[in-house]
C-alpha cells in the first residue's frame, strides 16, 4: 500500500526485473482495478520489467484495494503527485520516474504534472488530453452515451456490471438530469457534470492546459484518427512545444495512428494495412522510456517531433509540426438546387462560389435523431471508427453534398473548417458537419465530424438564444485530419443536426441543458447563395 499525504493508503502492484538493484520506475494509475485482465496491466508490468524497468500499476483512490472515497479526477493531482515522491525515493528505484497509460490513466499523468516533482522524467499519455471538460461534454453537448455509461459502470468502488441493460433506451432517457435514476443508480459525479454544462470552475479544478509553463516534464502524446481526445492531443502537444517549462518538456512528441480510443485499427469498412497495429507502436514507447529515463542516446528526438500515419496512402510520415506548415487552403462552397436531403439529391460541393441558389432545408425532430455511425463513442452499442454511412444518407434530414469525382490523389493534412449560413424555427438548435470519403463504387466511409451548439455560437460565457427565421453564421471546427483521396474518389459534406447517442440531443427548446423533457420540432435551413455562402475549407498538402 502507498500512503498518501492525508493517511489513505492506495493498493498498488509491482513487476520487478529478476535481478537484484535500481532501476527506472514507470507508473501506472487506473479507476479500473490493477487486476483488469482487459486493460492487460500484467501484460505491460512484465514487458516493461523485461526490459529493465520497475512497473507500478496502482488503484486510484477509492476505487478496487485502494483506500478513500472516489470521486472522478478530483484527487488525481495530488494522489499521483505523492505517489510519484514515494516510488522515486524507494531502494529500488533510480530516482527517475516515467508516466504510462490510455484515456483516464493519462489523465493520472497530466494533473499531477504541473506539482513539479523532481523524479517525473517521462510521460506517454495515449488517447487522453489535458482538458476533461471537452473530452465529456463538446462544445456545450454533452457525449451521453458515454457520460451515462461510463459513470454507471465505474463511479462506485467496484465496477459496476452492465449486463441485461438496454442502452439504446437508456441514452434517450430524459430529462438527463434524471438518467441514472432511471437506471436504479444515483450517481452524484454525474448529476454534478450534468448541471455543469459550460466550462468554468467545477472543469476548471481538473483541467491542466492552464498550468502548462509549470510542466518540465517531456511527453510523448499519442492518439488516434477516430479518437475524441484528438483534437485535444493535437492541442496539448502545441502546447507542451510553445509553453512548456522546460527545454525537455519542450522536446514532447506527437503521434497519431488510424485508431479508436481502444487503439482498434481494424474495421469492416476500411483496411490500413499491417503497418496500422497500435502493437507496432511499443518499440516507439520503449525508445522514449529509454531514453528520458535510461540516459540511451537512441536518436529519436532526431527523426523529427511528429508521426502520422495518411490514411488512404496508408503510411507513416513525419513533420516537424501539426498541423503542417505550407499547406494550401481549398474552399469547397455547397451548391444545389434546393434539393440536397439524403445522397440522393442535388446536392453539390465545388470550387466555383454560388449565385442565386434556393437554400436547402429539412425537419429535425429531436424524437427522430440521426443515428451516430462510426465515429469516436465506444460504449454501449457503439462502434468507433470509419464506417459506411449509407443509413444516414438516405434520410431526408440529412443534406448531403458530394464533389464529382477527383482528377488527382487529394492529399488532406491540417485543420479542416466548415462555415454554413443557416436558419431555424427553434430558439437553439444544433447543426453537424461531417467529411466524408466515397469510393467509385459509392460507398461513403466517414472521415471526421463536429457539432455546434447555435446558443453558444459566439461563447460559453454569453449564449445567446436564436431568432426564428434569422440567418445566422455558423463556424464548425470540424478539426485535424489526414486523409489522402484517392484519384476517382469523391469528398463529401454530411450537414445535419443530430448524431445520437455520440452527442446529446438538442431539445431545441432553448431551455437549461439537460434538466427538461419537452421537446420541438426545428425548421433548418441551410442558405448557400452570392450573400450567404457556405463552404468547407480543405489543406492540401503535396
Amino acid at each position: 500500500m502507498t500512503p498518501m499525504r492525508d493517511g489513505v493508503k492506495l493498493a498498488a502492484d509491482i513487476y520487478r526485473p529478476a535481478a537484484e538493484g535500481k532501476y527506472p520506475v514507470i507508473l501506472t494509475r487506473t479507476p479500473y482495478g490493477k487486476d483488469n485482465k482487459s486493460h492487460k496491466y500484467s501484460f505491460a508490468g512484465k514487458l516493461f520489467a523485461s526490459q529493465g524497468y520497475v512497473f507500478i500499476v496502482q488503484d486510484c483512490r477509492g476505487k478496487f484495494d485502494s483506500d478513500g472515497d472516489y470521486y472522478p479526477y478530483i484527487n488525481e493531482a495530488a494522489d499521483g503527485h505523492d505517489t510519484i515522491e514515494w516510488a522515486g525515493t524507494q531502494p529500488w528505484s533510480t530516482g527517475r520516474v516515467g508516466m504510462y497509460g490510455f484515456s483516464y490513466w493519462g489523465s493520472t499523468q497530466w494533473l499531477p504534472a504541473p506539482m513539479g516533482s523532481k523524479y517525473l522524467k517521462a510521460l506517454v499519455p495515449i488517447m487522453t488530453g489535458q482538458n476533461l471538460y471537452r473530452r465529456w461534454i463538446y462544445n456545450g453537448i454533452f457525449r451521453i452515451n458515454d457520460v451515462l455509461i461510463w459513470h454507471y459502470e465505474n463511479a462506485k468502488k467496484q465496477a459496476r456490471p452492465a449486463e441485461g441493460i438496454d442502452w439504446n433506451k437508456a441514452v434517450r432517457h430524459l430529462p438527463l438530469i434524471s438518467a441514472d435514476d432511471a437506471l436504479g443508480a444515483d450517481i452524484p459525479s454525474y448529476n454534478d457534470w450534468i448541471q455543469h454544462p459550460v466550462p468554468g470552475p467545477y472543469w476548471e479544478r481538473i483541467s491542466v492546459e492552464g498550468k502548462v509553463p509549470a510542466i518540465k516534464t517531456p511527453a510523448l502524446i499519442i492518439d488516434g484518427w477516430y479518437d475524441y481526445y484528438l483534437d485535444l492531443a493535437v492541442e496539448d502537444f502545441n502546447r507542451m512545444k510553445n509553453q512548456g517549462g522546460s527545454d525537455e518538456a519542450r522536446q514532447s512528441m506527437l503521434l497519431i495512428g488510424p485508431w479508436t480510443h481502444t487503439s482498434k485499427s481494424k474495421f469492416a469498412s476500411m483496411n490500413f494495412g499491417k503497418q496500422a497495429s497500435f502493437m507496432k507502436q511499443i518499440k516507439t514507447i520503449l525508445r522514449w522510456y529509454d531514453y528520458w529515463l535510461k540516459g540511451v542516446k537512441n536518436g529519436i528526438l532526431e527523426e523529427g517531433p511528429v508521426s502520422i500515419f495518411v490514411m488512404g496512402a496508408n503510411r507513416w510520415e513525419k513533420a516537424d509540426t501539426w498541423p503542417p506548415s505550407g499547406a494550401k487552403l481549398l474552399k469547397y462552397y455547397l451548391r444545389g438546387g434546393g434539393k440536397a436531403n439524403g445522397a440522393m439529391g442535388d446536392g453539390a460541393l465545388s470550387t466555383e462560389p454560388p449565385e442565386n441558389e434556393k437554400e436547402d432545408n429539412y425537419i429535425y425532430n429531436p424524437e427522430d435523431p440521426v443515428p451516430s455511425i462510426g465515429g469516436t463513442s465506444i460504449y454501449g452499442s457503439a462502434e468507433a471508427g470509419p464506417a459506411d454511412q449509407k443509413a444516414v444518407e438516405s434520410r431526408q434530414d440529412v443534406l448531403v453534398y458530394t464533389t464529382g469525382p477527383l482528377g488527382d490523389d487529394l492529399k488532406v493534412m491540417g485543420t479542416v473548417k466548415c462555415v454554413l449560413h443557416v436558419s431555424t424555427s427553434a430558439r437553439d438548435t444544433d447543426f453537424v458537419a461531417r467529411l466524408c470519403d466515397v469510393s467509385p463504387d459509392g460507398t461513403s466511409i466517414n472521415i471526421k465530424d463536429a457539432v455546434v451548439r447555435a446558443r453558444f455560437r459566439d461563447s460559453f460565457s454569453g449564449p445567446s438564444l436564436l431568432e426564428a427565421g434569422k440567418v445566422y453564421r455558423i463556424e464548425i471546427p470540424i478539426g485535424s485530419v489526414c486523409n489522402v483521396f484517392k484519384k476517382g474518389h469523391r469528398l463529401r459534406l454530411q450537414v445535419t443536426s443530430s448524431a445520437f447517442p455520440e452527442y446529446g440531443r438538442n431539445l431545441n427548446t432553448g431551455a437549461a441543458i439537460g434538466m427538461t423533457s419537452k421537446t420541438v420540432k426545428a425548421h433548418q435551413r441551410v442558405y448557400h447563395d452570392r450573400e450567404h455562402s457556405s463552404y468547407l475549407t480543405i489543406p492540401s498538402v503535396p
